[in-house]
């Protein structure tokens, strides 16, 4: 294995550059330290996947040495390491040092170069082995997070793309943007499913539920007789999430007297009880996100700027439904056999007219409301096939004929009576347009009046599947942009 980190630890400085110079010649990269206490106040700058202790003396006692003490310490922080002991030959206590120190490797000084290379590639190749299964235990921890994310546009495998690297880095603040029902929940849990910290606790925080006068008693908890009622101490969202992740729902609710103190913790990662007498160290990745424009907030002074930027580490936006069209099929079909079977219906099918119904509505509740569409139709569905008549929006719609620049034009529009947003009229009229031109991006272009570029653009701002628009149109009639909402 190459890039292999391996630390030294030998006092004599001659033996210790010809070990160095031994795994250098492996193509490692050796660190050498002249005893326990120099390797100890420096271990944290490298992590090490192999350890190489010469044991100086050979009849010390190693019970009472205050140095295998430390190094004892570290290996039960550290027993992924691969250890291997250099001895004198005569040292009796050799045997009973590796068994306490989980070392399977020992080497009887004096060593042999060649010994030592031999042995050394051996601990490599275990090494090898065991980054290669971690790395693919990580992978599947990752898709054990991620399969209940369905996305299939381009725009979603970016959002997931960026949220599995994000998953398993360091950042410890991160921010979902999104509109209500897009999913940010079920993303930022993914997320902790798919990280280092999926043993520990995913604590969820709705923001917006917490009164003001309790938001500070919750976050950071509180001491006992802190307050009138607080008969006994209390842990806070925060220490209760200690080793996890805790995740903020709708972060731009906080009030702005608490946004410094949760400034203060992202800063020095740790906390003071309310009536408490000292700072509590926290380890927690925070996740935050909000469907407001927080930007806005920081202009009108009701979000504080340098709070902003620090839970904006890493910002994921996961787009509205009605931008990528393409995802509403599959997510259709998943919960449409997740709830049939959950109420022991049977196989339901979705109809190809309602699946293109579904995927004209412009879905102003995301998600969210197309979940409970499904559930709704999959309760009350009586044939074994959903069509579009069984959906709630199908129903008070009224038609409106609007004229174009000339006299002679128009265009009918399914116009519900609260309203349409603008978005969805245009890119309703963009799918027309692709299905009269058989998906011809030049011809829809034309009808249009655009250029092919711009057409093109504002494709991939909605989501726009080329191919599947083009089943809007049957034998090439004309058909009515039908808007819903």
């Amino acid at each position: 294995m190459s890039n292999l980190n391996v630390s030294i630890i030998e006092a004599e400085a001659e033996a210790r550059g010809a070990l160095a110079r031994l795994c250098e010649e492996c193509g490692w990269k050796a660190v050498g330290f002249a005893s326990i206490a120099e390797f100890a106040a420096a271990r944290h700058r490298r992590e090490y996947q192999m350890l190489i202790f010469s044991l100086g003396e050979s009849g010390r006692a190693i019970d009472d040495d205050p140095d295998i003490a430390v190094l004892r310490g570290w290996r039960e922080d550290h027993p992924q390491t691969q250890l291997v002991l250099l001895v004198d030959e005569r040292c009796p206590a050799a045997d009973r040092l590796a068994l306490m120190l989980g070392a399977r490797h020992i080497l009887c000084k004096p060593c042999r170069s060649e010994d030592v290379t031999q042995i050394l590639s051996m601990v490599a190749q275990g090494v090898g082995r065991r980054t290669r299964k971690s790395a693919l235990e990580t992978r599947s921890r990752q898709r054990e997070g991620f399969e209940e994310i369905i996305g299939v546009s381009e725009r979603m495998i970016e959002v997931i793309e960026l949220a599995r690297k994000v998953a398993v880095s360091d950042t410890t603040s991160i921010m979902i943007t999104g509109e209500c029902g897009t999913g940010k929940g079920a993303l930022a849990k993914a997320m902790h499913l798919a990280s280092p910290r999926r043993e520990g606790p995913f604590i969820e925080v709705n923001c917006a539920a917490i009164p003001r006068n309790l938001l500070e008693s919750e976050f950071f908890g509180h001491e006992s007789g802190a307050f009138t009622d607080a008969k006994e101490e209390k842990m806070g969202l925060f220490e209760c999430a200690n080793g996890g992740t805790i995740f903020l729902d709708e972060v731009g609710e906080i009030d702005y007297s608490l946004q410094a103190k949760l400034l203060k913790f992202l800063d020095s990662r740790t906390i003071w009880r309310v009536g408490g007498t000292r700072f509590l160290p926290v380890d927690v990745k925070v996740i935050s996100a909000t469907n407001r424009d927080l930007k806005a907030a920081v202009d009108e002074k009701r979000f504080r700027e340098d709070l902003f930027y620090r839970l904006n580490v890493v910002e994921i936006r996961i787009p509205p439904l009605r931008e990528r069209i393409a995802d509403i099929r599959p997510i259709a079909l998943a919960y449409s056999r997740q709830f049939a079977a959950r109420m022991n219906k049977g196989e339901i099918a979705i109809g190809e007219k309602a699946i293109e119904a579904l995927e004209r509505y412009p879905w102003p509740g995301n998600v969210r409301e197309l979940i409970n569409v499904i559930e709704r139709a999959v309760l009350l569905n009586a044939t074994g096939t959903i069509e579009p008549a069984e959906f709630p929006f199908s129903r008070e719609q009224r038609e409106i004929t609007v004229p174009l620049k000339e006299e002679s034009e128009r265009i009918v529009i399914d116009l519900p009576s609260d309203g349409v947003p603008l978005d969805g009229v245009e890119r309703a009229l963009i799918v027309a347009a692709l299905a009269r031109a058989q998906g011809n991006i030049t011809r829809a272009a034309g009808l249009l009046r655009v250029g092919r570029g711009t057409l093109r653009y504002k494709m991939k701002k909605f989501g726009i599947d080329q191919a599947a628009s083009k089943k809007n149109l049957q034998n090439g009639s004309f058909e009515p942009a039908t808007i819903k909402d």
